[in-house]
């Protein structure tokens, strides 16, 4: 079994052992670079429910019977630590959960089965330097040699000439469809709407920051997997893949 199958074939007993650190993500905007993760620990596994400890801030009763995101960090290659995740089901929001003596806040999810994780990413404002090596490159109409310095899951850096016929047209809130793309692997698309304008020094070129939107579902999804995947390598090369 290869490292990446492994990562999403994880020990379930071993991930869903009382007092494992887990993450609860209510909600997840690649669009607009926003995340609500909130850290958990597992109380305790019961058939095909797993009880989690209350979340801070609290996870509302009214939630209950919608499909949430709960990650936990799965060890990976060479002692890495990636985070993987599943679509659980909040059954309930409990306020009298046995522990002991006493009595606590929990939250009831629907457990995972095997094959059911993914890989994923827990924060969505790290922003990916591009090098040269790195295999990631973008598309934008109208340009014939745009160049990407940095990603994420919601937006971009990149840098075009000035001489370039479609430059005249580059202002704030204008929208340039796009295909990010990963070598090798895939690529995602939809349109970019231009949050920014820097021209250089010289006049020859402009970087503009760029958020990404109109995208389908699929797109979004391959994004944010890769984004996850490249950030979990850079990390790894900084000495520093951890998620405190």
């Amino acid at each position: 079994m290869s490292p990446e199958d492994a990562l999403l074939a994880p020990n379930l007993p071993a991930l869903l052992a009382p007092g494992r650190l887990m993450f609860v993500v209510l909600h997840k905007d690649a669009l607009r670079e926003r995340i609500d993760v909130r850290a958990t620990r597992v109380l305790a596994v019961e058939e095909d429910v797993v009880f989690l400890a209350q979340t801070e801030p609290p996870v509302a009763r009214l939630s209950s019977g919608h499909d949430i995101e709960v990650a936990v960090l799965a060890p990976a290659a060479a002692g890495e630590m990636r985070p993987v995740g599943y679509v659980a089901r909040l059954l309930d929001v409990r306020q009298d959960y046995p522990m002991g003596e006493q009595r606590i806040d929990a939250l009831a999810v629907s457990a995972p089965k095997p094959g059911d994780f993914f890989e994923t990413s827990l924060r969505m404002h790290y922003r990916v330097p591009v090098d040269e090596d790195m295999g990631v490159g973008i598309l934008l109409e109208g340009f014939e040699t745009p160049e990407l310095l940095d990603f994420s899951a919601g937006g971009a850096r990149v840098r075009v000439a000035a001489l370039e016929e479609a430059f005249v047209d580059l202002k704030v809130g204008k929208s340039v469809p796009f295909r990010l793309l990963f070598l090798g692997s895939g690529y995602a698309e939809g349109d970019g709407v231009i949050r920014s304008v820097t021209p250089s020094e010289d006049g020859r070129s402009a970087t503009f920051g760029l958020f990404f939107t109109n995208m389908e579902i699929r797109d979004i999804r391959y994004l944010e997997r890769m984004v996850a995947r490249v950030v979990s390598a850079c990390r790894q090369r900084e000495g520093d893949a951890g998620y405190e």
